[in-house]
């Protein structure tokens, strides 16, 4: 019973993944971890592009699977058993990469991307006319940078690669 309490605390009924309160209670922790061993530490934050279309298209039974998929897609690029992906809220993703470098990142950023936008969900009110992420991406390499403002920083490239025209990538490293 205490197994499947946790479950239901920590994990997200729907995708799978951990929820929200996971990721809230990990990101200091790993904050921390990363600044007392000099290693850096990048946040992902993923938002599937059109999703209220989609959903508003194809039905809510419809945009259940496509957020599991996209879950499961983001987990399966993933690899470490230390990094932690996470549903943020609604069609929101987060990824928690402890030990992760800039360069390191934006390449996993751009395999997620990439791996969700070849499952080629049909998305005819976007275009293209298939199912894209938009991901922003922040490392951390020191400084007096806290928890909250990295997060704020990949929230904000999040919306550069959003008002750059979708299905991308923009990231940020900070010192």
């Amino acid at each position: 019973q205490q197994a499947q309490l946790r479950q239901m605390a920590f994990i997200d009924g729907l995708t799978q993944v951990a929820n929200r309160r996971r990721f809230d209670e990990m990101l200091p922790l790993e904050w921390r971890a990363c600044r007392r061993d000099g290693v850096p530490l990048t946040l992902l934050m993923i938002d599937v592009d059109h999703f209220k279309q989609f959903n508003d298209r194809y039905g809510h039974h419809a945009g259940d699977e496509c957020l599991r998929a996209v879950a499961t897609t983001i987990k399966a690029c993933l690899g470490r058993s230390h990094d932690l992906v996470a549903r943020y809220g609604g069609e929101e993703f987060v990824c928690l990469l402890p030990e992760t470098a800039a360069t390191d990142a934006q390449m996993l950023a751009e395999r997620i991307r990439q791996g969700v936008s070849s499952m080629a969900l049909p998305n005819e009110l976007a275009s293209p006319p298939h199912l894209t992420l938009s991901i922003g991406v922040a490392t951390l390499l020191g400084g007096k940078t806290d928890a909250a403002q990295l997060l704020a920083q990949a929230d904000e490239q999040l919306y550069a690669a959003k008002h750059a025209g979708r299905d991308r990538v923009h990231a940020v490293v900070l010192r």
